[in-house]
């Protein structure tokens, strides 16, 4: 709680932190640096984030003292509440975080893909080209396809954006030479191997769960590191599609998960708050790494039976083996 006085006249200056500021019992009058001046009454909650820059000029209102209540708040707290940034400039930010729809209730599940409602160790001409290796080499190509999209990610602008379907290209190629086979299999039967992500087949239970959600009246929603192309086309060969309200992925950002600027991407085309969207991911990591940014419950399909992550956002992940648990979990 702060008291400013009748005389209040505070020349530029910045906001020491990211806070809400609710006037309890007089008005003051915000300038901003686009020249736009407004003036909050009593009862007037306002976002103050210009914590750089020129900053703002606030004043007291018809030589009245006024008293406040001052509340910082966090990334994580502002996406929970929907609350609509506004810029230095006093305009709200683009992108900046869905308003809070009236109620509660929860309003749509974002799935991961692959791992999660499609089995990346399906690809149809695996096991046919590589026999009894294939299990090794998927495995290993999952991996660096993941360590690639990381890595990509963490070095943003230093060796510039390559595609997932480039990134997964350049994990087989891995794949193929750590496990000696890559004088057996040429260009046309990689390009068979990297066709079957277009193909790959859905878990079992998927279809199943996504109906259930798209019946309840929940949007059913995919973010995906993918390529629109190859997310869009497995599902149509799984028959899944038209259980699918919306596909995002990470292809035109030039990063990829967990980078949160994915996660926000989600949320601003969504128009809703993560408080009020699910995360499901078969991905420890990008679980946790969705509960830290503020999805409310997020779901650890792990259907390895891996140990919990050591990673922040673990300790409120909800957790089951397959799809299934989605059901159990929100139904």
């Amino acid at each position: 709680l702060r008291r400013t006085p009748a005389t209040y006249d505070f020349d530029w200056h910045n906001a020491p932190r990211r806070q809400f500021i609710v006037n309890l019992d007089s008005s003051v009058n915000v300038t901003v640096t686009s020249g736009e001046s407004q003036t909050f009454g009593i009862g007037q909650i306002f976002f103050v984030e210009d914590v750089t820059g020129t900053g703002h000029f606030s004043k007291a209102v018809n030589s009245e003292s006024r008293h406040s209540v001052f509340i910082p708040v966090d990334d994580v707290a502002l996406r929970q509440i929907g609350a609509k940034a506004v810029t230095a400039q006093g305009q709200p930010a683009q992108g900046s975080w869905a308003k809070a729809k009236a109620g509660g209730e929860l309003e749509g599940c974002v799935f991961d893909a692959y791992g999660t409602i499609l089995d990346v160790n399906s690809v149809k001409a695996g096991p046919k080209l590589l026999g009894e290796s294939w299990a090794m080499i998927s495995e290993t190509w999952r991996e660096k396809q993941l360590q690639y999209t990381w890595i990509r990610s963490l070095r943003r602008g230093q060796d510039g954006f390559r595609s997932f379907e480039d990134v997964t290209r350049d994990a087989l190629d891995y794949a193929l030479e750590f496990h000696k086979k890559d004088t057996e299999v040429g260009e046309r039967d990689r390009e068979m191997l990297m066709d079957g992500y277009h193909t790959l087949k859905a878990f079992p239970e998927s279809k199943e769960v996504l109906a259930r959600v798209k019946d309840s009246g929940r949007a059913v929603v995919i973010l995906s590191n993918g390529s629109p192309e190859m997310v869009q086309a497995a599902l149509e060969a799984n028959e899944l599609d038209t259980l699918v309200d919306k596909i995002y992925t990470a292809s035109h950002l030039g990063v990829y998960k967990v980078d949160p600027s994915v996660y926000q991407y989600c949320i601003d085309e969504l128009n809703i708050p993560c408080s009020k969207l699910a995360f499901i991911s078969s991905n420890g990591w990008d679980a946790t790494s969705a509960a830290r940014f503020g999805f409310s419950p997020t779901i650890w399909v792990n259907r390895a039976n891996l140990p919990e992550e050591r990673l922040p956002g673990a300790e409120v992940l909800k957790m089951g083996q397959s799809l299934d648990c989605v059901i159990k979990n929100l139904f």
